[in-house]
């Protein structure tokens, strides 16, 4: 299970700056989380990846990425691995493909269910052995066959339907386009975290947006709903949610 976090902002900015004070707060939840740590940062259609197999907040890595990294958009995702799958970089998240990238959290079970369903050209791209990798792969064939969003609302429709999971939470930015799935089972949280585990929340203002996992100070946030899709429009600030 993980931690997830995504914005979008009018100007240049580091990720700290953009939340504020209480980022530190969402730091510490690495301390959990710590199985690796990953960071894309978007500028355009060009995007920046950084990762790495260890806790965040302990990291002086993860620190100098931080403050030297000021764009418009990111994702950062904190890995508490799955039992059985290997903890390293290739299994970090998030995963990038030319400008889309996507974090992910929770688990798709089985772990390889989704081979069948994705394109060769993509699965030739694997590096690690996690659900999220191959969730990723599925997304790309998807959207090489229906195009972006056709292809975002189909491979969610697909998960949604046809697969067991305890969560699908998952963020996924494109130069145009940030989109933020909450799609859980609450009943399948971990056994130690409390009922809001699998929330996420968002606040929008006129700088833009930001998204995260619970377990923070997010107060004036708002819930998004669970089986609910929020797309928000990178080219002129507008957004929407939609129930599944």
């Amino acid at each position: 299970m993980c931690r997830l976090m995504a914005y979008v902002s009018r100007t240049p900015t580091t990720l700290p700056e953009f939340v504020g004070n209480d980022f530190s707060e969402f730091l510490e939840l690495s301390r959990i989380h710590k199985d690796g740590w990953g960071l894309a940062y978007s500028e355009g259609s060009t995007t920046q990846v950084a990762k790495k197999a260890l806790a965040a907040a302990d990291d002086d890595y993860f620190s100098e990425t931080l403050s030297n990294s000021k764009t418009e958009s990111g994702l950062l995702h904190f890995r508490w691995a799955t039992p059985g799958l290997a903890i390293d970089e290739n299994n970090s998240h998030p995963f990038v493909h030319n400008d889309i990238s996507l974090i992910h959290n929770g688990s798709i079970i089985p772990y390889d269910s989704l081979l069948p369903l994705i394109s060769p050209k993509f699965l030739a791209l694997r590096k690690g052995t996690t659900d999220s990798e191959l969730y990723f792969f599925f997304l790309l064939t998807n959207i090489d066959e229906l195009g972006l969003e056709a292809g975002v609302k189909s491979t969610i429709e697909t998960l949604r339907r046809n697969f067991s999971y305890t969560s699908i939470n998952s963020m996924i930015m494109t130069p145009d386009q940030l989109f933020i799935l909450s799609e859980h089972d609450p009943d399948k949280k971990p056994d130690w975290a409390d009922e809001f585990y699998y929330e996420l929340r968002y606040r929008i203002n006129k700088d833009g947006i930001a998204v995260a996992s619970s377990g923070w100070n997010q107060d004036g946030w708002e819930l998004l709903p669970n089986h609910s899709l929020l797309i928000f429009d990178r080219r002129n600030f507008t957004f929407t949610v939609s129930s599944l």
